[in-house]
């Protein structure tokens, strides 16, 4: 089976839209896989993109987006929330981000390497550490020795201390803090993955493939997808994450695809569900190409994608 034969309709050429440089990059990169040499214009067209000179323009050098004496005030709006829309967003490095990521390296980690909230140290905060590896990854950061002191915090406690993987926020499991938690492990480069972080992908994907979603009642928010995302996950992001696992093959990740699948409109698209306080490019209840693009990708992962890579 071919992806293109689970959608009604082709969105490509949509996601190829200039109108937007950010999913236009991300398409040209995952489903055409060009080389990045030939993607400089691209780039350069994104941060130049109305929406990143905006936020450009709101930088201090002192505060940054929020306040240098906690990365995390401001919520999504703040320090953290910024990277992580900007690498979201796939935007290159750019001046202004560098303090703020080593304003996060120094001041957002705990005493074993973490990234968290103050005040909180019984939860392993899975969701901002997945999203600030994200982060640190995709700004040049990954080898950086305070990052991957998290990343080891991290596949220490899902591998050693499992009884770890809850949130005292969720009042238990949260498993929109597992997926984060995997998708800052799959940021990684995979040929520099040692064997516990591979493992600890597997207890990540096997957690979250065996959940017991029940999308009619307690979890229909799963089918509420938005972009930019915080520490909120949803379905998209759920498939889109799996994905890129050994979890893709097992059976209860086909009842998910389908599910995700039924999320498409007439014409191959997916739409934004909730509204995002720091970028309102999208309008809610209206197509995104956000979301589009990352269940395209989703279905090429599990398909292969010989039609536009080739």
């Amino acid at each position: 089976m071919r992806w293109l034969d689970l959608l009604k309709r082709d969105p490509v050429p949509w996601l190829l839209d200039p109108v937007n440089p950010s999913v236009r990059l991300l398409t040209l990169r995952h489903l055409f896989k060009k080389p990045e040499a030939s993607l400089a214009e691209d780039r350069a067209r994104l941060l130049a993109w109305t929406p990143i000179t905006t936020l450009r323009e709101h930088w201090n050098p002192v505060n940054f987006w929020g306040r240098e004496g906690d990365p995390y005030f401001g919520g999504a709006m703040g320090n953290f929330g910024t990277l992580y829309l900007f690498s979201q967003m796939a935007v290159p490095l750019f001046p202004e981000v560098s303090p703020a990521c080593e304003n996060l390296l120094d001041r957002g980690r705990s005493d074993d390497g973490r990234f968290m909230l103050g005040g909180v140290p019984t939860s392993p905060w899975l969701c901002y550490t997945g999203m600030a590896l994200q982060i640190m990854e995709h700004f040049g950061y990954g080898n950086d020795l305070r990052a991957r002191s998290a990343g080891l915090a991290l596949i220490q406690t899902v591998l050693l201390h499992p009884e770890q993987l809850k949130c005292s926020i969720a009042n238990g499991s949260c498993h929109h803090g597992l997926v984060k938690a995997l998708a800052g492990l799959l940021s990684m480069p995979a040929e520099q993955r040692t064997s516990d972080e591979e493992q600890a992908m597997a207890v990540l994907g096997e957690h979250l493939i065996n959940y017991p979603y029940d999308f009619g009642r307690h979890d229909t928010e799963w089918l509420q997808p938005a972009f930019p995302r915080y520490y909120r996950s949803d379905l998209v992001e759920l498939c889109h994450v799996l994905a890129q696992t050994p979890s893709r093959t097992h059976p209860r990740f086909q009842a998910l695809l389908r599910q995700m699948l039924m999320l498409q409109d007439a014409e191959g698209r997916w739409n934004k569900s909730r509204p995002t306080p720091l970028l309102s490019e999208e309008r809610i209840h209206q197509p995104s190409r956000w979301l589009t693009f990352e269940a395209i990708h989703t279905l090429t992962l599990i398909y292969g994608d010989d039609i536009y890579a080739t």
